[in-house]
């Protein structure tokens, strides 16, 4: 099976050769492909030839670009400061004075800051991985793109305060996840992942999670459906079981498992509804870790996620500075070859 059919496979339930691996990894590539991230942020083909370079290099099963928690609001028109070699700085908060909202919706984000950048990103890393990778746009969920644009705290203060304004927030948000979302089908991506992070139980409710942006989930994820995604995915932070269930509600095909949970726990909950990927910690494992314990981490999750529909990878974002050593060891696990079959020991 190349890596596209065997993500597509697990993704639809079936049984591939073997199990899938596709960790989270985008800027953690910049680095072990000698580009500053300045450039990878900035450079649509540098970006698409980080990816694939990637791709063939360690031999994982597809490819996943992001181009950033402040992609959105700079398509909108915030000002965002780009570091020579990290990640981009947000410096404005666009509806700090949620008077403002009406403005922005006037504001077309497919043309706005990188936006066109990624979606050229992601249709050339489609082109250069051509049938043998599953390639997946990263997008930002409602919440936490109303974060980027009226500020983390005072969205937890709205929730509380002025719980019709934030509806009111979210709802501009998850219209324009939508818009980008249908959008981005033109790329030749296979699935798009909304990252969520702020929904994440460490950080906000369930019941918050269910009564503001459960709904709203639901129907996004209905939107991009009738697009023609191939799969749909989100990625929430933390320890996610007690929100398990009213994500696969939600009709996603795809969930990402953070280190924090307990992957039999997760696999037990989700009953083979729906695919989960994970779970090692991409910081203590994959960033710090030595590449025989990440070896080893990895062989015992493939072990006990043998009978699940499950995806290895990381929990969260590989960071930069995640030796090439610990992404082989990582891959040599998940595909049943010794470690240093690739060279990957160290």
């Amino acid at each position: 099976m190349t890596g596209y059919e065997r993500i597509h496979s697990v993704l639809s339930g079936r049984k591939p050769d073997r199990m899938p691996v596709l960790p989270i990894l985008h800027t953690g590539l910049a680095p072990l492909c000698g580009v500053p991230l300045g450039r990878f942020f900035t450079d649509a083909k540098v970006m698409a030839g980080v990816m694939a370079e990637g791709f063939r290099r360690f031999g994982y099963d597809g490819i996943q670009l992001s181009m950033g928690v402040t992609g959105e609001a700079e398509a909108l028109g915030a000002e965002v400061a780009q570091p020579e070699n990290g990640s981009p700085l947000l410096r404005q908060r666009l509806l700090a004075d949620p008077s403002q909202l009406e403005t922005l919706r006037q504001r077309d984000p497919l043309t706005g800051g990188r936006m066109p950048l990624f979606f050229k990103a992601v249709a050339e890393t489609v082109q250069q991985a051509g049938e043998e990778a599953f390639v997946i746009a990263t997008m930002r969920g409602p919440l936490i793109a109303a974060s980027q644009l009226r500020g983390v705290e005072q969205i937890l203060i709205d929730m509380v305060e002025e719980p019709d304004m934030l509806e009111a927030i979210l709802d501009f948000t998850a219209g324009m996840a939508l818009r980008l979302g249908k959008a981005l089908r033109c790329t030749g991506a296979q699935g798009l992942i909304l990252g969520e992070a702020t929904c994440s139980p460490n950080f906000i409710s369930p019941a918050h999670y269910r009564s503001l942006v459960l709904p709203r989930h639901r129907r996004l994820i209905a939107g991009l459906q009738e697009a023609g995604w191939e799969a749909l995915g989100l990625h929430i932070c933390g320890n996610t079981l007690p929100i398990l269930e009213d994500v696969i509600s939600t009709g996603i095909t795809l969930f990402d498992i953070d280190y924090q949970v307990d992957a039999v726990a997760a696999a037990r909950a989700a009953a083979g509804r729906v695919t989960l990927r994970g779970n090692l910690d991409p910081s203590s494992a994959l960033r710090f870790g030595s590449s025989q314990s990440v070896y080893d981490q990895t062989k015992k999750l493939c072990s006990l996620m043998r009978n699940n529909r499950w995806i290895a990878g990381s929990g969260c974002d590989v960071p930069p500075g995640t030796s090439a050593a610990n992404l082989t060891a990582m891959v040599a696990a998940a595909q049943g070859r010794p470690m240093d079959a690739r060279g990957g020991s160290s």
